[in-house]
């Protein structure tokens, strides 16, 4: 799991009443009679707790807020809320990737925590955080055992304020203190992979998203991008005009989404007929949400894409966000989508062509089902990476003496291949295809065994399977794999 800093809204789809014009209002079944007697009660309730309850320092607008967030809550709807200033603030900040924090992305890899990237010229990068690095406590307390919700949340805080981290880095205990910064982060990274392949990860659906997305993704074009991979994991949506946008890039025909009011009108929005087909694969996982799955939708209805990973949330409602006349502003579900072929996504979410549980996995098989093949990057550091993209945390590879090692489970989980252990004769047993072979922990000058794990020496992995090639660079081993 990977998740940024500061960002933990579920951002949802939503629209701007004041951008996009007044949303459709529809007929009430409450009479006016039956409206202003419900409206006397409230300001019946209001009124005498303020003149006789016996704390006489109760505010008004705090008991209001309580009252406008009562009425909201009985709508049963988990997206319709209601914000003060303030709050809405930080949340469409969080929505447009602004945030006050140290700017670093957190990855969960089991029990333990690490920096999964840093954001360039962020504080984290002044502070000499490095991606890899396993942070163990924050501000004096370690944080084994907490969420990954929890851990980011306590790297939060105002700008100017310090926050104080102890990592591990190559079993070696580092104190930094960082100083949190107001900071804009890009809703899109991209970068070239081996073969040519595209890879765009999508953050959040902020309102310039389309103009980022497609800034880089001409880039890429340029560079020679022969296949694309959108990466739309843990993006929990935003505005759905982005959605619809970047769909738009790819698909040439048809419908891009169906909304569908209360009353059960459908407006369907049509491509522009600017699409351009390229091979194209979408990961996404039980995070990705609302204008993500719009996205998703429309390009696993059109067959713009293959779509792996695992079930997405299910969050298919459209949100109006609307400013109060007397302050706070309203965030109220409006309309339902559903995909180009009219699948409901509300509840349900939707399922990929191809369903990998492994995060690893999931980048393995996107790049294979591009190219045919993948290749590991191993680096003397021990960091692995799949075909160029960026190293992963999980121990995966290590020098030993000189000699390489590979770590067998993850390696068997990261390219789907059967691994298993027998006890009794302290051996596991390593499959690819129709080959399998069985390593001896005892007595094997091949295999070591840490901590539980079995390594199996790399150049004795090659002997064994036809589907592993070695191939030696300056500054890293490339591994082969049919």
């Amino acid at each position: 799991m990977r998740k940024r800093v500061a960002t933990t809204a579920l951002a949802g789809a939503i629209i701007w009443t004041a951008a996009f014009g007044t949303a459709p209002v529809w007929a009430q079944d409450v009479t006016a009679n039956a409206y202003t007697e419900q409206e006397a009660r409230i300001h019946e309730v209001l009124q005498k707790i303020l003149n006789g309850h016996v704390n006489n320092n109760l505010d008004i607008k705090k008991l209001t807020d309580g009252a406008i967030r009562g009425i909201v809550a009985e709508t049963g709807d988990p997206y319709t809320a209601y914000f003060t200033d303030d709050e809405f603030t930080n949340f469409i900040g969080e929505v447009e990737g602004q945030f006050s924090g140290i700017g670093i992305y957190v990855a969960q890899r089991n029990q333990s925590f690490f920096v999964d990237s840093v954001v360039t010229d962020s504080p984290a990068s002044k502070a000499d955080l490095r991606s890899g690095d396993e942070i163990v406590v924050i501000n004096g307390q370690k944080i084994a055992g907490k969420t990954i919700d929890e851990v980011t949340e306590e790297m939060k805080g105002q700008s100017g304020t310090q926050v104080e981290l102890q990592v591990r880095r190559h079993n070696q205990l580092i104190t930094k203190i960082v100083k949190r910064e107001d900071m804009q982060t890009s809703p899109v990274d991209s970068i070239m992979l081996d073969g040519k392949i595209g890879y765009m990860t999508l953050y959040t659906f902020s309102y310039n998203i389309a103009d980022v997305f497609k800034e880089q993704l001409a880039r890429l074009q340029k560079d020679g991008m022969k296949s694309l991979i959108i990466d739309l994991r843990d993006n929990p949506g935003g505005h759905i005009e982005g959605a619809i946008d970047i769909a738009d890039l790819f698909v040439e025909h048809g419908t891009l989404v169906n909304m569908v009011s209360r009353s059960g009108k459908k407006l369907s929005i049509p491509a522009t007929g600017k699409g351009t087909a390229i091979p194209m694969v979408v990961l996404v996982n039980g995070n990705t949400a609302s204008a993500s799955e719009i996205l998703t939708g429309a390009l696993q209805d059109h067959g713009a894409a293959r779509i792996m990973g695992t079930k997405t949330f299910g969050k298919g409602t459209v949100q109006e966000i609307t400013p109060l006349d007397k302050g706070g502003v309203l965030k109220m579900t409006v309309e339902e989508y559903f995909s180009p072929n009219m699948h409901k996504i509300n509840g349900i979410g939707l399922v990929p062509d191809d369903v990998v549980q492994n995060p690893n996995e999931q980048v393995v098989k996107a790049i294979t089902y591009l190219t045919g093949a993948t290749s590991l990057h191993l680096f003397a550091d021990g960091k692995v990476s799949f075909s160029g993209f960026p190293p992963a945390v999980t121990p995966f590879a290590k020098q030993v003496n000189g000699r390489w090692y590979i770590a067998l489970r993850p390696f068997a989980q990261a390219y789907g291949y059967r691994i298993s252990w027998d006890g009794a004769k302290q051996q596991a047993a390593l499959r690819i295809g129709e080959t399998e072979r069985k390593y001896a922990v005892q007595g094997n000058p091949h295999v070591r065994s840490e901590n539980g794990m079995t390594w199996v020496a790399l150049d004795q992995l090659d002997r064994d399977f036809t589907a592993i090639s070695l191939e030696k660079k300056e500054a890293e081993l490339l591994v082969h794999i049919k």
